[in-house]
């Protein structure tokens, strides 16, 4: 069972540093004390971090010194701007704690989102209804006589335009007020009924009310995607344990950098089991669909269209099991005060305006939000594409679709787990994780190209589609960092209008990604994979971009933003208000005071050094940093 108290190893007030698990927490009575350096007190701000300075028993380069302590004066304005953040904008409401039934129920509703619900058996039963229609191949679309393959792209193209424009709306208002679970609860309950719709498709002249259902099923899906994924980084930060690791940083006893990467960790952590946990329950049930289809038969086209529609009625029935708990469970969070002055009309607005004006200052975002675009360019049409291919090879057959599901979902299970423990292991960055995922998802694009000069390999023989259900192990890096990246470098109170606008990034990209291929394709005399080549260019660009990002900044800068924002937009009687709130629902440790002073001296090993942390009253715990 996922439990939410599974934390980093950590001994007294301070967490082992990443990259140095083996590290041991030392206090005032083990050994001699490490020697420290006169640091300078900081003052508290996103702008400021304590002064930190390396020494050494043995001479020390003063070049490796003011390298040591460039690198982690840079981490400690990152570790206080993640507090920052919290603190700066005022909300609705106290803050209200992550119970351990609301964290399980959160990741079995990612089951919903891992395309069972309605992607694969609805994209199968109308691309079915439309070859038996049209058994040439052709049909007459939006005045043009095109490839069958060429619509269902265009038609992605425009439900993925839908979606744009959908997020553009709500984004901007869900981070006002506590009324954003309902976006979720009203585009579940939507998808509920396309998914129980389609079930009463059955003949070929229906295929148009098919693709409808699959349309709206889909935006319906998406927009509940996008707004989950804002969700999680607020159930992470309002665990017990990161609360309780906040108030020891205002109280001097923990490094502002041990607990940004307990925050980093915990986010990565949820993710991932979020992913494993909807893998691992939709294999379990994709194998229960596999049988259930066998035993109905898949040969002929009516056991076809049979089999789809009992295969939707059944994971309709399984998506409301796994869906409906978190509901009745997840707290409704405040989010933000409307600013003084403004109603609810022009929130959306102003705020889009705001983080407008601020681009420039938000670098970092703007940064990985190219990089996400020309990524998710790569990734969602090349599933779009493999996918039109893979149910050519396969005849539409509704078995080997479950059942390559079932095989994509054990291998991405897989996958997540061996992140998860790798990353207790050796709590490598959320950056060098998406890194790795982005790499992963470029080899079957190059795999694809080949096929258009071969027919030995490239996507033309039923065992390649095996083998890339396989290589989810290695792509499972990317589906369980890209949205964890998100949180890393967009500011913490406007989660749900940075997360709808990523996320119409990537629909925008699921708009231009579709018509352009359908235009290579259509312009190659149908042959489907001169579009890889494409997908494989985009994707290489958007890997050089997402290099350059720099999380540690994005944090520093976010939690600037923010303060400008409060300072321009917000009363004094407002920002006084949110104080008070915060102050009555933290778990009453201590009382704010003046930051930690944290210095470092290197111990017996010139790459090891100890981080002190020194208490106002003088007292100390110290825990391990890695040079």
């Amino acid at each position: 069972m996922v439990s939410s108290n599974d934390a980093p190893e950590s001994k007294g007030s301070v967490s082992p540093t990443v990259n140095d698990t083996n590290a041991q927490a030392t206090d005032g009575s083990s050994g001699a004390a490490p020697t420290r350096s006169v640091a300078a007190t900081a003052a508290p701000g996103p702008d400021s971090a304590p002064e930190i300075i390396a020494e050494s028993p043995r001479a020390a380069s003063p070049v490796h010194s003011e390298k040591l302590a460039a690198n982690l004066n840079v981490k400690g304005k990152a570790g206080h701007a993640v507090i920052d953040q919290r603190q700066t904008i005022p909300t609705t409401g106290k803050r209200r704690h992550t119970t351990k039934w609301e964290y399980i129920t959160f990741c079995l509703f990612y089951f919903s989102l891992n395309g069972a619900p309605i992607g694969n058996n609805g994209g199968g039963l109308r691309q079915a209804l439309v070859n038996m229609k049209y058994p040439d191949g052709y049909l007459t679309w939006g005045g043009e006589y095109i490839p069958i393959n060429a619509m269902l792209l265009r038609v992605q193209g425009v439900m993925f335009a839908a979606q744009l424009v959908t997020l553009m709306i709500l984004g901007p208002y869900a981070d006002y007020g506590n009324w954003r679970p309902w976006i979720m609860i009203v585009g579940q309950v939507l998808l509920y009924i396309c998914q129980f719709s389609l079930c009463g498709i059955s003949q070929p002249d229906q295929w148009e009310a098919a693709q409808a259902l699959f349309v709206v099923g889909s935006l319906a899906a998406n927009v509940v995607n996008s707004f989950y994924a804002a969700t999680f980084p607020s159930i992470v930060r309002d665990l017990p344990k990161l609360i309780e690791s906040e108030e020891r940083v205002k109280a001097g006893t923990e490094s502002p950098e041990n607990h940004s990467k307990l925050d980093e960790y915990e986010r990565a952590k949820l993710y991932n089991l979020n992913n494993m946990t909807g893998s691992y329950v939709v294999a379990v049930v994709y194998a229960i669909a596999v049988g259930m289809i066998a035993g109905i038969g898949y040969t002929t086209n009516e056991q076809k269209i049979t089999s789809f529609r009992a295969a939707l009625g059944y994971f309709g029935f399984m998506t409301v099991a796994f869906t409906v708990p978190f509901f009745i469970l997840h707290k409704h969070r405040p989010g933000q005060q409307l600013p003084s002055g403004t109603g609810w009309l022009t929130a959306g607005p102003k705020q889009v305006w705001s983080a407008a004006k601020s681009a420039k200052k938000l670098k970092q975002v703007m940064l990985y939000l190219l990089a996400y675009f020309l990524l998710n360019e790569t990734w969602g049409t090349y599933w779009a594409v493999t996918g039109i291919i893979q149910n050519d090879v396969i005849h539409y057959s509704p078995l080997m679709l479950n059942a390559f599901s079932l095989t994509a979902d054990l291998c991405g299970g897989t996958g997540h787990l061996l992140l998860l423990i790798l990353q207790k292991r050796f709590r490598f960055s959320v950056k060098q994780g998406v890194m790795f995922g982005a790499v992963m998802t470029l080899i079957p694009q190059l795999w694809g190209g080949i096929g258009r000069f071969t027919t030995r390999v490239g996507f033309h023989n039923e065992w390649e589609f095996w083998l890339v259900q396989a290589w989810n192990i290695t792509t499972a890096a990317w589906g369980g960092y890209n949205v964890t990246m998100i949180s890393e470098v967009v500011p913490g109170p406007k989660s749900y209008m940075f997360f709808a606008l990523f996320n119409c990034v990537g629909k925008t990209s699921g708009f231009v990604g579709p018509f352009i291929t359908a235009a290579i394709i259509q312009a190659d005399g149908g042959k489907n994979n001169g579009a890889y080549w494409f997908l494989l260019g985009t994707g290489l660009l958007g890997l050089l971009t997402l290099y350059f990002v720099d999380t540690d900044q994005a944090k520093i800068d976010s939690a600037a933003y923010l303060a400008r924002e409060a300072e321009e937009m917000y009363s004094e009687e407002q920002r006084a208000a949110a104080k008070h709130n915060l102050e009555e629902s933290s778990p009453g440790t201590t009382t704010p005071t003046t930051p930690a002073v944290v210095s470092t001296a290197e111990v017996q090993d010139s790459e090891k050094a100890s981080t002190v942390v020194e208490h106002p009253v003088g007292t100390n715990a110290v825990g391990q940093s890695k040079s």
